[in-house]
C-alpha cells in the first residue's frame, strides 16, 4: 500500500509549469509576454528558470500574467483547477496515493503541485510519485519518479496500471493470459511477483509517461 506523501511534491511550485504551457498555447516568448503583460522579461525568466527554487511570484505579477494568458491568478498559481484543453501541453495535478482511495478523508481539494505531461493525454490524467521498489527492474521505475496516469487509456496486456482494491492502491504491470488477468511486479526479488487481478478491483488508469514513452 503506497501512502507516503513525498516532500518533493509539497515543495514544488506549479507556476513555472503552468506559465510555460500557457505561453506555448498562445505562442508567446518571454519578450512578447513581458511587453503585453507589463511584467519584466527578467522576472518571467526567473519564474521559468528557477522552478521550485524560486520564490512564489508577487500577487500583482500573477494578476498581470494571468490577465494576458486568459486565466485567473489562482489558476496560474495552481490553487484552482485548469482544464487541459486550455493548454498546449496539458498540466496535470500531482496526487497523493491516498487521494485515490475511497476512505480518504483529508478533505484537501487543492493541489500541492502540477506537472506538464509531454505526451497526448485526456483531461482526466494525473501524476503520482513512484513509492517502494516493487516496480524496480531493468524495464522498471525508480522511487520518486513521477507516473502520468490516464484513466481513458484502455488497460491492455503489458501496460503498467494503477489498481484500487479495497483500501489498497497498487502499481503493477498487467498480464493478460487465457487463464485470466494478473498483476506482475518488475522487481525479480519481490516476495509476491505475480498475483491474479481480483474480480472486484478497479483499474484506475494506465501509465502513459514516466520520463520515457511507454
Amino acid at each position: 500500500m503506497m501512502m507516503t506523501d513525498p516532500r518533493t511534491v509539497a515543495s514544488n511550485s506549479p507556476v513555472a509549469e503552468i506559465l510555460e504551457a500557457l505561453m506555448s498555447k498562445h505562442r508567446l516568448n518571454q519578450t512578447e509576454l513581458a511587453h503585453r503583460s507589463g511584467v519584466s522579461q527578467p522576472a518571467i525568466n526567473r519564474i521559468l528558470r528557477e522552478r521550485s527554487k524560486a520564490k512564489h511570484p508577487r500577487q500583482d505579477t500573477l494578476e498581470k500574467l494571468a490577465a494576458e494568458l486568459g486565466v485567473t491568478p489562482d489558476q496560474l498559481a495552481g490553487r484552482e483547477p485548469i482544464s487541459a484543453h486550455m493548454l498546449a501541453r496539458g498540466v496535470v495535478p500531482v496526487l497523493r496515493w491516498e487521494q485515490l482511495l475511497p476512505t480518504d478523508s483529508s478533505g484537501d481539494g487543492g493541489q500541492s503541485a502540477w506537472l506538464a505531461c509531454p505526451v497526448e493525454h485526456s483531461d482526466e490524467t494525473f501524476a503520482l510519485p513512484v513509492l517502494g521498489e516493487a516496480m524496480r527492474g531493468d524495464d522498471g521505475y525508480r522511487e520518486g519518479e513521477f507516473l502520468f496516469v490516464d484513466p481513458c487509456v484502455p488497460a491492455s496486456h503489458g501496460k503498467d496500471v494503477v489498481v484500487l482494491h479495497g483500501e489498497t492502491a497498487l502499481f503493477r504491470r498487467l498480464v493478460v493470459t487465457p487463464e485470466g488477468r494478473f498483476l506482475k511486479t518488475l522487481n525479480p526479488g519481490w516476495p509476491t511477483p505475480i498475483m491474479r487481478l481480483p474480480h472486484d478491483a478497479m483499474i484506475r488508469g494506465t501509465v502513459v509517461f514516466s520520463g520515457r514513452l511507454r
